[in-house]
């Protein structure tokens, strides 16, 4: 069981050098044009273990995709109904503790695809945050409007947070982001409540 646990540790060790080599080399240029000697020689890793991991560097930045996705679906899976300021404290948090890979993928290179997930999770989040809130019982095309106002709104703002390197403080643009919330939270409840 402990020489499980030390492959483990090793596995996890191996995968994390992978990423964070793979996430400089994006920042210096495409991922086309990143070889898998070259990522392995930058993080010191074998080939053989570089695809005993993955199958190539497109798995790999899937990989990490996935795991950021994972990562983000655990502080929305915390109910944040009525304290928006948990959210974005959660949120803001995550992004400012994990700035490399943050650059990549929540400023302004961001991938359509990851896009379209991570716009998906929160926009079904806020929908059963509200709904729940308000006492909303069927969603309409209205509703997703107001959604889709507060998403652009609030990746827009985190994605020039990113970009200017993280200068403006966290803590006032977690409360900005929760003030704007809950404003638009209460139209949006004034407009659609059931209660």
């Amino acid at each position: 069981m402990n020489k499980k646990i030390k492959e483990d540790r090793r596995v996890r060790k191996t995968k994390k050098a992978l990423r964070e080599g793979l996430v400089e080399l994006l920042n210096e240029k495409n991922i086309q044009d990143i070889t898998i000697k070259e990522l392995t020689d930058k993080v010191d890793i074998h080939r053989s273990t570089f695809y005993s991991n993955f199958k190539d560097i497109y798995d790999l930045y899937s990989h990490m995709e996935d795991s950021i996705i994972q990562e983000i679906e655990g502080i929305i899976s915390v109910d944040c109904t009525f304290k928006p300021h948990i959210f974005f404290n959660g949120l803001l948090g995550y992004i400012n503790k994990n700035k490399q890979i943050s650059r990549l993928f929540f400023g302004g290179n961001i991938s359509t695809v990851f896009f379209e997930r991570l716009t998906g999770l929160f926009k079904n989040a806020c929908i059963d945050a509200w709904c729940k809130e308000y006492s909303v019982t069927s969603v309409t095309e209205e509703i997703d409007y107001y959604v889709q106002f507060c998403l652009s709104g609030g990746l827009g703002v985190i994605g020039m947070w990113v970009a200017k390197d993280f200068e403006y403080p966290m803590e006032i643009l977690v409360e900005m982001l929760s003030e704007i919330d809950s404003g638009v939270g209460k139209v949006f409840g004034n407009k659609f409540s059931q209660k």
